[in-house]
């Protein structure tokens, strides 16, 4: 930090690591500043996140998320809840949103995502980074007995509030931040799928948020039933005055049959938040094998053999066959 914050600041900065998200890894560099990216609960830190004092998605954050989604092809992202905002030079915002099916298939489900959009001082917006995952967020139009109920206001109510915490109170291993109700399931007892903050006990965690349903009994006794983490990579915003593939955004989204994936404006790839200089289609026959194969990997690595890409896809029983994940990671196979 600059040598011109006040000793007041650093205090504050200090006394904001005792509450959930301090001390989480995630940080933002915004017009050559970095800056910490700390999820912070009240208050406000420049170049800090801070959690938002209401999920619910304003009229004036739908026109900024819709703008920055309308710059993709492929895949519509509708807002949920807004999770935290950014000051930099200009805003980051974090919303919680829904991705539809990609495919026909009729297995293919609606699903939770994180974007991350920047909006510039002239009030531009582009997504900088989604966070895609399997939490389900396909609900039926009319309230089904035994199925789940949108929650449209996203607020927490008591009884879920109750059961959240009856559910955590002996946990270990993670902390969990309750942020908005996302739906309800009566069954004997109720499931409540919840939107979290989540921070893993562990040095310098990599704090970000989870998809976590509770499941309350008759009794009164509660117990997390399922949770799926979402992780981030931190995409760096870049200079103005400096190359433009130091704020890319994305282009398009792909759903490969082994990872989702992302093209980006300015010609790289990216899977999860890593990203890769090239995408590459290496195709060939396997030993012993009746037709030919292809292996898509997004890669750092300009050229990969097939013999290479084939061992690596999981043929191989040596990790040195393996490519690490900064190297190349496999989205697609046929």
């Amino acid at each position: 930090m600059k040598k011109v914050f006040s000793i007041v600041l650093i205090l504050s900065l200090i006394a904001a690591c005792f509450i959930v998200f301090s001390g989480c890894g995630k940080q933002n560099k915004q017009n050559g500043n970095e800056n910490t990216g700390d999820i912070e609960s009240g208050g406000e830190i420049v170049g800090g996140w801070t959690t938002a004092a209401s999920p619910v998605i304003t009229d004036d954050l739908k026109q900024v998320f819709e703008q920055a989604v309308a710059k993709l092809d492929g895949v519509v992202y509708t807002p949920v809840a807004y999770l935290a905002s950014q000051v930099v030079a200009g805003m980051n915002h974090c919303v919680l949103c829904k991705r539809p099916p990609v495919s026909a298939d009729t297995d293919a489900k609606t699903t939770y995502s994180i974007a991350y959009i920047y909006e510039d001082p002239e009030g531009n917006a582009e997504m900088t980074e989604i966070v895609d995952s399997e939490a389900d967020a396909q609900y039926a139009d009319n309230n089904v007995a035994g199925g789940w109920s949108e929650n449209e206001s996203l607020e927490m109510t008591d009884d879920a509030r109750t059961a959240f915490e009856k559910a955590t109170e002996t946990l270990t291993g993670a902390g969990y931040t309750p942020v908005a109700l996302l739906a309800t399931q009566i069954v004997a007892g109720t499931n409540y799928r919840i939107i979290c903050g989540s921070r893993p006990a562990v040095p310098d965690p990599e704090c970000g948020y989870a998809i976590v349903t509770v499941y309350a009994d008759p009794e009164g006794n509660a117990e997390i039933t399922d949770t799926i983490e979402f992780r981030h990579r931190e995409i760096y915003q870049g200079d103005p005055e400096e190359s433009e593939t130091t704020n890319a955004g994305t282009k398009a989204a792909f759903d490969g049959n082994i990872k989702t994936y992302y093209e980006m404006n300015d010609g790289t790839w990216m899977c999860d938040g890593i990203i890769y200089k090239y995408r590459l289609e290496i195709k060939g026959r396997m030993p012993n094998a009746a037709v030919d194969s292809t292996f898509v990997y997004l890669s750092n690595i300009e050229e990969i053999s097939f013999e290479k890409a084939y061992k690596a896809a999981g043929v191989s029983s040596s990790t040195e066959d393996y490519f690490s994940p900064e190297e190349a990671v496999l989205v697609e196979m046929s």
